[in-house]
């Protein structure tokens, strides 16, 4: 289930059921030591150092269904929204044929371009998940293609992005050329995450910020690989959330969602989310198949020449 939060005022009626989460520990050696986690491979004797994040798990927190409401949602505003996925797309066969997920991946790119009224788009990362994925015990394998999928994020998170972290991520897809025409005041860079499901999930979970949201909820978190090292927000423990999710969501219902908006001016600039079992199903329903776009959309803020 992928969560994101909403408004509650806007779904006064949206049915809610309770559910377990995790978060960033708020933990006082984060006020002096950064969170970090290190990604790739490690020796034995490193490994007890892959990672300083602790975790705390918070129990019966609502979530709100906005079936039926899905339509209201706007990324802009919201952080999130639901679009459909043409058919032909559906049906490709991103996982036996590289070819086809490359025509997958072009054809999403275009469809959140026109859909954003984007001047320029790239989809800079894809990747696979499935909840009964597990990790491969040889450290060289790498995690997030079809063959070893990677598993759903299961604590509360703001996709790939502080400011400092688009930034970095930025300079390392773009070509000399294009960071100079878009890397500036004249164009709104914004950074789009798409997830569909491969097939029918018993329950979906989104959300987007609300009025309770504060700044003082987000600890920046080091994401270390051996060639560059990116900076994401984690949530800090807090009930005063507002949890959302779409029952059943289809293969051809992609949420997409904000990780990062240098010009959001009302809208939302971010939207936190995670993933997390449904506690009321039975372990054999529940499964959750997907392939993540990380796409750079750039749009003028400006008249400014094309």
């Amino acid at each position: 289930m992928d969560l994101k939060m909403a408004v509650r005022s806007l779904f006064p009626a949206a049915p809610t059921s309770r559910i377990n989460l995790n978060f960033l520990d708020d933990l006082a050696e984060y006020d002096h030591t950064k969170p970090y986690h290190f990604s790739g491979p490690l020796s034995k004797e490193l490994e007890p150092s892959r990672t300083n994040i602790q975790y705390r798990m918070l129990h019966d927190i609502p979530v709100s269904d906005l079936r039926r409401e899905e339509r209201k949602l706007l990324i802009s505003k919201h952080g999130f929204q639901f679009i459909q996925v043409p058919e032909d797309v559906i049906k490709l066969d991103i996982r036996g044929s590289e070819n086809q997920k490359q025509e997958y991946i072009e054809s999403i790119t275009i469809l959140i371009k026109q859909l954003l009224g984007a001047s320029f788009a790239l989809c800079y990362d894809c990747r696979f998940r499935s909840s009964t994925s597990s990790k491969p015990t040889d450290r060289n394998i790498t995690v997030g293609t079809a063959e070893h999928p990677d598993t759903p994020a299961e604590a509360a998170h703001i996709g790939y992005l502080t400011p400092i972290g688009a930034a970095r991520r930025t300079k390392r897809h773009l070509t000399n050329e294009e960071a100079e025409k878009y890397l500036n005041r004249d164009w709104r860079m914004r950074v789009v995450k798409q997830v569909p499901t491969s097939s029918p999930v018993p329950t979906t979970l989104t959300r987007q910020i609300p009025p309770q949201f504060q700044p003082d909820d987000l600890v920046a978190v080091d994401r270390v690989l051996s060639e560059y090292v990116g900076e994401v927000y984690m949530l800090k423990p807090r009930k005063h959330y507002r949890w959302y999710r779409i029952d059943h969501q289809k293969p051809n219902e992609a949420t997409i969602f904000m990780s990062y908006d240098s010009d959001p001016g009302n809208g939302a600039p971010y939207c936190p989310h995670t993933s997390a079992k449904n506690p009321t199903l039975p372990n054999s329903v529940y499964t959750r198949e997907s392939i993540e776009l990380r796409i750079l959309l750039f749009s003028p803020t400006s008249d400014v020449s094309a």
